[in-house]
């Protein structure tokens, strides 16, 4: 329980919940979808960041768990927006986002097998 008690775990979880909270409510304040997806992408980072600090994730699995995250974020965006009908008489743009999403996916499996070979090694 003390790796969660001190300030360089603290500090960014509750960084993360200030400034995430702020940006999606002046997000939805101004109906700015993107300012909202903003302020939810850097708490969550914020949060991870901290969390990373206590040692409960292992080194080298941040940036694979934030890619998952990011392209499991942008494919239900990126759906979400294909349903509501945004992309008008071009619903092909879609592939743009779930395009990014493939890469993100690929990008993050590789550096988890790239992890777990070193640490088999």
């Amino acid at each position: 329980m003390n790796k969660f008690i001190k300030p360089k775990v603290i500090l960014p979880v509750i960084l993360g919940i200030i400034i995430g909270g702020l940006l999606f409510a002046l997000g939805e304040y101004d109906d700015a979808p993107g300012l909202c997806a903003i302020g939810l992408s850097a708490g969550f980072i914020l949060i991870m960041i901290g969390i990373n600090k206590t040692g409960i994730i292992k080194k080298g699995l941040l940036a694979p768990i934030l890619l998952l995250f990011f392209a499991a974020f942008i494919a239900l965006i990126t759906t979400s927006i294909l349903l509501d009908g945004e992309f008008g008489d071009r619903p092909w743009y879609s592939a743009f986002g779930f395009g990014v999403v493939i890469v993100l996916l690929l990008v993050g499996l590789f550096r988890i097998q790239k992890f777990k070979r070193s640490k088999s090694s």
